[in-house]
């Protein structure tokens, strides 16, 4: 397991910033232009905000969603929102941005859009619930087999245990991105990320991440 681990917030943040632009700058000597898929939730922030300054060309960098609760783009919940909000501005206000919820809220027009016009992501930053899901790949939901096993890249979750509808990466899709970064807190998380390390485990989706990408960037902040 490639397990980074901080003593402060602010060292992680750090620690994730860096790796973030190292590998973007890596990406772009390669690739005229690259996708970066990130998570929402409100941990994010602080990284958002120093990511938003950093000196990279962002005019050849697109961002889209790791997954995307259907509600509409201005709600606080909405995770376009919160990029919007802490990301695209300073010298980040010069990326693209590709959202996954249409205005009318329709769920099929939604996935088909997002499998039509997401394909390659180069870049994802993940975070895990206390529940193990990553993206909004629950284990309570009826769909999570589906999440697991379909060869598309996003699918419809309904988690019994979060709100809203939600549309996500799959398995699929997130084993095929070349850079997995994710970012954890708290001694809880660490705990199911050394059972979810051990195999895939139903009960833990962020397992099936971890035993088919090894390589996944892990910052574990205490």
């Amino acid at each position: 397991m490639n397990l980074q681990t901080f003593t402060s917030s602010s060292s992680q943040v750090k620690a994730i910033f860096d790796s973030i632009v190292l590998n973007i700058k890596e990406l772009l000597k390669n690739k005229q232009n690259i996708l970066i898929a990130i998570s929402g939730g409100r941990s994010p922030i602080p990284l958002l905000e120093k990511l938003s300054l950093a000196e990279l060309d962002f005019s050849r960098i697109t961002f889209t969603l790791v997954d995307e609760r259907i509600v509409a783009s201005d709600n606080k919940d909405s995770n376009e929102h919160l990029l919007k909000t802490y990301l695209l501005k300073n010298n980040a206000k010069n990326a693209k941005f590709l959202g996954l919820v249409n205005p009318d809220l329709n769920h099929d027009k939604a996935l088909t859009n997002a499998n039509n016009k997401i394909s390659h992501i180069d870049l994802a930053i993940l975070g895990m619930g206390e529940d193990g899901h990553t993206a909004s790949i629950f284990p309570c939901s009826k769909e999570l087999n589906k999440a697991l096993h379909d060869d598309s890249n996003y699918v419809i979750t309904n988690p019994t245990t979060a709100s809203y509808s939600r549309i996500s990466l799959t398995l699929n899709a997130l084993t095929n991105i070349p850079v997995l970064i994710l970012s954890i807190n708290g001694e809880t998380k660490l705990k199911i990320l050394k059972v979810a390390n051990k195999g895939d485990n139903l009960n833990y989706p962020i397992s099936y991440v971890l035993s088919r990408r090894p390589d996944t960037q892990i910052f574990w902040y205490e």
